[in-house]
């Protein structure tokens, strides 16, 4: 077992895991930067269920069945984030609708291919769909696919995913071809339904983004977000079922053992949604080491125009987590908070620059503790607790030259949630 390499430490009566190598370092932390998603805020009811929402609502639209949203399981995902490629989550919605799509009979494929020909990828994203679940309806009227189809269709995509790796949608593309390329037809299929999807494209052209991004936003902030409105969902957004995770307190003893302007934050998540939900606590973090998904985006297309070749700056390269360590004057130890392997891939490529960075895992709001802790173990990080409010605890023991490997710890009641 993994644990071997690492001190099991009692919180609270949840398990912490510090890398028996890594206690130097660890000592030496001068700056955290956190993901935001999974460990500041928690988004189980929240992006999870809006990847669920969109996968059966583009599946129910090209296949004119009626799809069990329980089969877009906490598990599903977890098996697609796990391989450290799939930080985005359109690339996830895109993953699973490929796959399953590509597992249809052939003429429901022949039927969607000659229909989505039929589509002006210049329509926006409503009118494409709309177009094609009127088509799709009327053709298969009487033909209709059945639970048993997504039941298999789901369990073979488990399996999948065991085939994916950290290029993300790049290995979704890569499986799913060779397979394709079995059968002539198959492959002109998957072709046409790539091009008709738009997986990479943005908001307002890409169907899965659009869809996506209204289920999750809601009508008032898509257009805060997008500056376009909203066609798919006219009401609110599966964001307002986040919560915090991080207590307040947690910034002052972070602050008071690091000194001040020593957080930051390196998400995937745009801006937007992240102030929503964190509100005056943006406050807490030094605005300059403060790079959200908008940042990334717009070196992006800076690099992408000099090179003339498509740059990718997302996670797991290090594009985030680097330009927010700038935001600090010179430290020598940066601490990098994350929930997914992902996460931990991105530090440790930071590190291949020369400089220090750890990482920590925190695995108790994930839907899924027990498979993201042994992820977490099993890839050797640092450091693996429960959540983030664990951190000045732990920190401060280690600093302490505390450490041993079966004591135990307890917050104060003040401490507690």
């Amino acid at each position: 077992m993994w644990t071997k390499d690492h001190c099991v430490l009692n919180v609270n009566g949840q398990k912490a895991y510090i890398r028996k190598e890594r206690l130097p370092q660890l000592k030496q932390v001068d700056g955290i930067v956190f993901d935001c998603d999974g460990v500041l805020v928690d988004i189980r009811d929240s992006y999870n269920k809006a990847i669920s929402k969109t996968v059966v609502y583009i599946l129910e639209a090209l296949t004119g069945a009626k799809v069990p949203e329980r089969l877009v399981s906490n598990e599903v995902i977890f098996l697609f984030r796990k391989t450290g490629g799939f930080n985005n989550d359109w690339d996830t919605v895109y993953g699973i609708l490929m796959f399953v799509l590509s597992s249809l009979p052939d003429n429901y494929k022949a039927v969607l291919k000659k229909q989505t020909e039929k589509n002006s990828v210049q329509q926006a994203p409503f009118e494409r769909l709309s177009t094609i679940k009127k088509a799709v309806k009327k053709e298969f009227r009487n033909d209709f696919l059945g639970d048993a189809f997504f039941d298999d269709a789901f369990c073979d995509l488990k399996e999948f995913t065991n085939l994916l790796d950290a290029s993300g949608t790049a290995s979704i593309d890569k499986n799913l071809t060779e397979r394709a390329t079995l059968n002539e037809g198959s492959m002109a299929f998957y072709d046409v339904l790539k091009g008709f999807l738009h997986p990479s494209a943005e908001v307002g052209r890409s169907i899965i983004a659009t869809v996506f991004e209204e289920f999750f936003q809601g009508a008032k902030l898509f257009v805060q977000t997008f500056g376009v409105q909203p066609s798919f969902n006219k009401g609110s957004g599966m964001i307002e079922n986040e919560k915090l995770i991080v207590q307040p307190e947690v910034f002052e003893k972070l602050a008071s053992l690091l000194g001040e302007k020593r957080l930051g934050i390196a998400s995937g998540s745009r801006i937007k949604p992240a102030k929503y939900v964190l509100g005056d606590l943006i406050g807490k973090f030094n605005p300059k080491a403060v790079v959200f998904l908008e940042t990334a985006e717009e070196a992006e297309r800076k690099l992408s125009r000099e090179k003339v070749v498509p740059v990718n700056l997302k996670k797991p390269v290090p594009y985030s987590l680097l330009k927010a360590a700038e935001g600090f004057d010179e430290l020598g130890c940066i601490l990098y908070v994350g929930d997914s392997v992902e996460d931990a891939l991105m530090a440790k490529e930071a590190s291949k620059t020369g400089k220090n960075f750890l990482f920590a895992g925190v695995y108790q709001y994930s839907g899924l503790a027990d498979l993201v802790r042994d992820g977490f173990l099993e890839f050797g990080c640092d450091m693996v607790i429960p959540s983030v409010n664990d951190l000045p605890l732990v920190l401060e023991t280690i600093r302490r030259g505390e450490i041993a490997c079966r004591r135990s710890f307890k917050k104060n009641k003040r401490n507690r949630r």
